[in-house]
């Protein structure tokens, strides 16, 4: 870590200027943003573009705690548009392009055709128009970083969002503490405890995946305390998806290594213990000790995520979005207006499941062809790896009881196209071998004088 803040301190510095501003004058952030990007660009800084992109989303999503973050969710739109306009003013530098947005361009290209029906057709616009940016944006920026850095930008990566995690201790240090903690549960620079937590779930994909294709890159040291700061905050976040992905992530990748019928019995398998489980989940934690930390009251009713999902499947049904849907923000729009009827009952916020959440936007046509365009990136990348069915399982699995997937300018998807970028360009999983075979090609001798052997 020390290393890289020396390498980026600069980045370091942006960062906290940005924090400054925001809170005497948010305003100059719409335009200090933008103009930051085409000078990192100028100065052919392409790792730390990417990073304060990352740093943008993860500051948006900070609906309390430092003072004047509401501007991020404003100016993280703007970013993603200059990010969007150095694409295409370097295409020609960053060919050949990435393969992911071509993969998904089926479902882009019927995305906005659901507008039609939306109540705020510019919002669902811009929603649409900014999921699209971020799978053409965030592959080609990751690489285009490996083309001038290696796998050294992966490390550098990871190493960026631990100090993220890392750093947010002296938050509460420097401002109000209670504005950093939701039911005596730490949000940090999420905004939310669940936010952090899947954030840490993605991070800990990510580091394992790099770590596993390339060994030798972190050292044992760095393994090892890596592990503990995403273990620390999966556990204290109290946040039960996040954890069970990752467990079934870190699990899966054995089972998938060996073959891949026994990865996916090992996963039915998953998830009827799981439906066990969940019909004793109350009596086991209490047997366990852990009432406190797995918040046993807010089992009976699901956290509120059963309320939300019966009532999204009968608005899907009766407010006509079963084939098409009503647009990006569709979900948003329909929560919100139902929030005093589901507020009473139990649930807060949105429909807590991105399967759902795409059904309400793009109906049942924008989720087939999604998906149809998820499975294949994640059979690509299953031929290059076996890392790729446990990344792809656990995601399926956090998706069901989040609503992370179907948001673009969020700090979430952004690390899973990381992640599918890494698992799936056979430039960069191709360089694994040709690493290899250049060390082996390799003469023992680089000089021409003849070898003299020592007397015995």
């Amino acid at each position: 870590m020390r290393q890289f803040l020396r390498e980026h301190y600069q980045l370091v510095a942006f960062i906290l200027l940005w924090i400054f501003l925001a809170a005497r004058v948010p305003w100059l952030l719409y335009g200090i943003l933008p103009i930051g990007i085409f000078l990192l660009r100028r100065a052919d800084r392409w790792q730390d573009i990417l990073f304060s992109f990352i740093m943008v989303l993860v500051l948006s999503d900070m609906l309390r705690g430092l003072p004047g973050m509401r501007v991020m969710a404003g100016a993280k739109g703007v970013v993603a548009l200059a990010l969007g306009l150095v694409v295409l003013v370097d295409q020609v530098r960053m060919q050949p392009m990435a393969r992911l947005f071509y993969i998904f361009l089926p479902f882009f290209a019927y995305a906005f055709f659901p507008i039609i029906w939306s109540e705020v057709p510019v919002t669902a616009f811009e929603k649409t128009l900014s999921y699209g940016l971020l799978f053409l944006v965030v592959p080609n920026f990751v690489l285009y970083n490996f083309r001038l850095h290696g796998w050294d930008f992966f490390k550098n990566l990871v190493w960026f969002l631990v100090l993220v995690l890392a750093a947010q201790p002296l938050l509460p240090i420097f401002w109000p503490a209670e504005n950093f903690y939701v039911a005596e549960r730490f949000t940090g620079f999420f905004g939310n405890p669940n936010g952090m937590a899947i954030f840490v779930y993605l991070t800990l994909v990510l580091f394992t995946v790099v770590n596993q294709l390339h060994r030798g890159l972190f050292s044992r040291t760095s393994v090892i305390f890596i592990y503990a700061v995403l273990a620390y905050y999966l556990i204290t976040c109290g946040a039960r998806t996040s954890l069970m992905s990752s467990l079934m992530f870190l699990v899966f990748i054995q089972f998938f290594r060996i073959s891949l019928l026994l990865g996916i019995i090992s996963f039915i398998a998953f998830i009827g213990l799981a439906e066990l489980l969940s019909s004793n989940l109350p009596f086991v934690i209490n047997a366990l000790g852990l009432h406190e930390y797995m918040r046993v009251d807010t089992l009976a009713d699901g956290s509120g995520r059963y309320i939300a999902w019966q009532y999204v499947w009968q608005q899907i049904n009766e407010k006509g979005f079963f084939l098409f849907g009503g647009g990006f923000e569709n979900e948003y729009v329909i929560m919100e207006r139902a929030y005093p009827i589901l507020s009473p009952l139990g649930h807060e916020g949105g429909a807590h499941n991105s399967y759902l959440t795409f059904w309400l936007n793009v109906g049942i046509v924008g989720l087939i062809l999604y998906f149809r365009s998820f499975a294949l990136i994640f059979i690509k990348a299953g031929k290059n790896t076996s890392l790729a069915m446990a990344v792809m399982f656990s995601v399926l699995f956090s998706v069901l009881y989040e609503s992370w997937l179907t948001a673009s300018l969020n700090p979430y998807t952004i690390l899973l196209l990381v992640i599918l970028t890494v698992m799936s360009e056979e430039e960069i999983i191709g360089s694994l071998s040709t690493d290899v075979e250049e060390l082996e090609a390799k003469p023992v001798l680089v000089s021409n004088e003849p070898l003299i052997l020592p007397a015995r």
